[in-house]
């Protein structure tokens, strides 16, 4: 059964997004909380989080985070290591089920409520969308946790190999189009672990990437993915491949 966690209404998660953007991040660290007067749970579908779950959490993104050089600025490098590890930790320990990581407010009560200086510190110039959730492909936290779901392999002795197989900016590019695609897990594994073996001809590998997930698109409604044996799925993504790079050289022969 799946951890309820608090829903920070709209009106309360603005009001703290306002308040605290221009503050320095490790001016935030006090002004953490584990519940606030303006959240709201579900009222049925799980057990609601008790607040020890709440404080342990925090406790193990601050120390990664730590890692990574909060609350000073960090390396850009360190950011895309504090990415991976916080999606693994996220999609580990939140008990989380894909239905209640799909509502809004429960990452806005992480960011702004339980997490602001961290938040903050991954985010130095944010927009709303990174902590307000109106797109959770961008929320600080509910991104990664969406890219560990899509990518995790439970059955596997490192459930999170694929994880790392693309930048945030070239999964994004995926994540974005999941409506799209069905939402198929299997998809997005098979992709993940087909990917870097895919011969790109020396183009750029975004400008691949694109190509191929408008061909899977177009694909989507006629093939269901995940009713294919995963080999096969895996040929198909590698067929799309080659084709879009086709493509990709014929329309630069024409350009030239």
């Amino acid at each position: 059964m799946s951890i309820l966690y608090p829903r920070l209404l709209d009106s309360a998660a603005t009001e703290l997004y306002q308040r605290y953007q221009h503050v320095e991040p490790g001016e935030l660290t006090n002004e953490h909380a584990f519940a606030h007067p303006s959240a709201v749970f579900a009222a049925t579908g799980g057990h609601r989080v008790p607040r020890e779950h709440l404080q342990d959490l925090r406790e193990r993104v601050v120390k990664i985070a730590e890692e990574a050089g909060f609350p000073g600025g960090g390396r850009r490098r360190a950011h895309t290591d504090f990415d991976l590890d916080i999606a693994k930790l996220l999609h580990e320990r939140m008990g989380l089920v894909a239905a209640e990581a799909s509502v809004r407010p429960i990452w806005a009560f992480l960011a702004l409520v339980v997490l602001p200086d961290v938040s903050f510190w991954r985010y130095r110039e944010p927009t709303g969308d990174r902590f307000l959730a109106t797109d959770i492909t961008r929320h600080v936290w509910g991104r990664l946790w969406w890219r560990a779901h899509l990518t995790a392999v439970p059955t596997e002795t490192d459930p999170y190999r694929l994880i790392g197989t693309f930048n945030e900016s070239d999964f994004d590019q995926i994540f974005a189009r999941r409506a799209g695609l069905g939402g198929s897990r299997a998809l997005i594994r098979a992709l993940s672990d087909v990917w870097p073996s895919v011969a790109k001809s020396g183009f750029a590998d975004r400008r691949v990437l694109r190509d191929v997930l408008k061909r899977l698109l177009r694909t989507a409604p006629i093939i269901e993915f995940d009713a294919l044996d995963y080999a096969d799925l895996c040929d198909e993504i590698r067929r799309e491949a080659a084709a879009s790079v086709t493509a990709i050289r014929a329309e630069d022969q024409r350009a030239q």
